[in-house]
């Protein structure tokens, strides 16, 4: 199964990703950041697209093709500024609680809508079981987030419906790369993807002024931006390189890039200064545990 090899590419590409995405955040909005990193993810795609040899197929789909690369891409932009809207709203720790678990609720979800035999194995019953077991993990997370008390009604109310958008963008997006898109080389489906994607950002942040930001980013967080790029570039591109497999299942595809959530979650809780604990190991144990049954239902 080649689909998992690439699976835990992706886990890898996510982990850098993560890191030097914190490391480069520093000194600009989140906006300024995700389109001077959707910039450079555009060149770490085609610099792979070159290296691959794929540069003459970037132009060579179909119309079909092209309608759903736009529609990935629009998916894409709608993700990012939403996200980046919802993130600003509250703490780091709750927000990826809320944002890890929706996506893997939605997405999987809609993999077994659409793939129902693939994600449970062939539609046995303890697979179908364990399956759905496992997405209740993943809303019992979503429920423990919205309803905890702590947080003010008001504010909770706005970062969660930006975080709720977020998350279906980018779940409806994983469903069309694996279902409409898994013919396309997946360098050729990011570049297209994170180009849509800069120029969203782009025009965004001219309209709010926001690139005048750039000024203030030190050389060093470009570094880090542009580091962050390339595991960005790479996390895509393996990831959808992982879905388009005939045999692979998006379940478990999803299942493992997600480890990098639970590693960096627990990290926090252990050897960093989560604002809470008790709230984070929770829902961290809740969606680990979702994701080993969704596991299971894939591969027993």
């Amino acid at each position: 199964m080649e689909y998992i090899l690439f699976a835990f590419l992706a886990l890898f590409a996510s982990a850098g990703n993560t890191i030097f995405n914190r490391l480069g955040a520093n000194h600009a909005s989140a906006l300024t950041n995700a389109t001077v990193k959707s910039f450079f993810i555009v060149i770490a795609c085609f610099l792979i697209a070159l290296v691959l040899g794929h540069v003459p197929t970037l132009y060579n789909l179909s119309g079909e093709d092209w309608l759903w690369i736009g529609i990935v891409g629009a998916l894409t932009a709608i993700d990012w500024f939403f996200y980046f809207l919802a993130i600003k709203r509250t703490n780091l720790e709750t927000f990826t609680n809320f944002v890890a678990s929706g996506t893997l609720f939605l997405s999987n979800s809609l993999f077994m809508i659409f793939m129902f035999m693939s994600v449970t194995n062939g539609g046995k019953p303890l697979n179908i079981t364990l399956y759905s077991i496992g997405l209740l993990c993943f809303i019992g997370t979503i429920m423990f987030v919205i309803f905890n008390k702590k947080m003010n009604k008001s504010a909770k109310s706005m970062w969660i419906t930006f975080a709720a958008v977020s998350t279906i963008a980018y779940a409806f997006l994983l469903l069309i790369v694996k279902l409409k898109l898994s013919h396309i080389p997946s360098d050729v489906i990011s570049f297209h993807q994170m180009l849509i994607c800069f120029v969203s950002m782009a025009v965004a942040s001219l309209c709010t002024r926001n690139l005048k930001e750039l000024g203030h980013i030190r050389f060093i967080d470009h570094v880090y931006i542009f580091i962050g790029a390339v595991f960005n570039a790479l996390l895509t591109i393996f990831r959808y390189t992982a879905l388009s497999y005939a045999n692979s299942v998006p379940a478990i595809v999803n299942v493992i890039v997600g480890l990098d959530f639970i590693i960096v979650s627990f990290a926090t809780v252990l050897f960093f200064k989560a604002h809470n604990k008790v709230q984070l190991t929770i829902a961290v144990s809740l969606v680990f545990v979702g994701m080993i049954l969704n596991l299971l239902a894939g591969l027993i």
